[in-house]
């Protein structure tokens, strides 16, 4: 004869919550119980809502690269204003997963990075500014926090007058041999992504050359009568190299162009922020090297001046 067992519902319940434990323990969970979730934020912090300044627009999209024991994926994710990612990531082990994130999305199609020639405009300026997080271990179940950098550099040029007319054009480039010709900032390179314990990636310098107009910034420096702002490929700008170039004009007189050559070999390092203190004067150029308080890291560099006449 058979025999039969009669469970009440209590006595399910805490049969099932044991066959759940049991299946736990085996390493395998039901798909889409456990969701992956993360916040983000710009290394500094600022007022504006420009990923360039530090603050998330609330409308990016990143792409998480997410390693387990099923291999690696890269997956889109959403973040909004106050650095929440939502995704379509979801555990499937109990065991810890390995995530980074790069933005924009787009920029794992290719290792490859670029920024603009003219960046006058708000998004031909934003558009070279790249983001990545290093490698962050996360356990089950917990909220991964990613910490993203800039990983191109920052050159700011606050300029000033003395005995000039007010109205001050500007072009930022680096022209080492004759004016308009033989334009040498790199313009692209190959960028790997940070490691464990890193929070920037690695450079290998391009080929493409250039020059770049620079964005005018809404709010000039104190003291200056503009601010210009450019996002280049982390690079050496080598001595003797015309980095500035500036013209000053008022109706229908011009004044200039003025000019400034390199000092020293220049390192443009990834994240940090170079600020150049221009002023211009009937007789050409004083400049030096801002390295008071930043957004971006600190950068160095040298100083000098260039008595040319008009």
């Amino acid at each position: 004869m058979k025999r039969y067992t009669l469970y009440t519902f209590p006595a399910l319940a805490l049969l099932l919550a044991a066959a759940a434990c049991t299946q736990d323990d085996a390493g395998t969970l039901p798909d889409g119980t456990q969701p992956l979730t993360l916040t983000a934020a710009i290394e500094g912090s600022a007022d504006t809502r420009a990923t360039v300044d530090n603050r998330w627009n609330g409308n990016e999209t990143i792409a998480l690269q997410v390693t387990d024991g099923d291999g690696t994926e890269w997956y889109d994710y959403t973040v909004d204003d106050k650095g929440n990612l939502s995704g379509e990531y979801y555990w499937t082990k109990p065991s810890p997963i390995t995530v980074q994130g790069i933005c924009p999305a787009t920029a794992v199609e290719s290792t490859t990075w670029s920024v603009k020639s003219d960046q006058s405009s708000d998004a031909d300026y934003q558009s070279g500014d790249l983001l990545a997080s290093e490698l962050t271990n996360v356990n089950y179940g917990s909220t991964a926090h990613l910490t993203f950098r800039h990983q191109t550099a920052k050159v700011v040029v606050n300029v000033s007058r003395e005995g000039l007319p007010d109205a001050i054009g500007a072009t930022a480039s680096d022209i080492s041999l004759g004016i308009g010709e033989d334009e040498n900032i790199l313009m692209d390179g190959t960028f790997t992504l940070p490691t464990v314990g890193t929070g920037y990636g690695t450079w290998t310098p391009g080929t493409t050359e250039g020059s770049i107009t620079p964005h005018l910034s809404g709010t000039a420096a104190s003291g200056c009568v503009a601010t210009y702002e450019a996002l280049v490929i982390p690079q050496t700008i080598r001595s003797g190299a015309w980095l500035l170039t500036f013209n000053a004009t008022k109706d229908d007189a011009s004044y200039g162009p003025f000019y400034y050559m390199l000092q020293n070999d220049t390192e443009w390092k990834a994240g940090y922020k170079y600020t150049y203190n221009v002023t211009i004067t009937l007789y050409g150029l004083q400049v030096s090297v801002d390295t008071g308080s930043m957004t971006w890291e600190e950068g160095t560099g040298g100083e000098g001046s260039v008595d040319l006449p008009i």
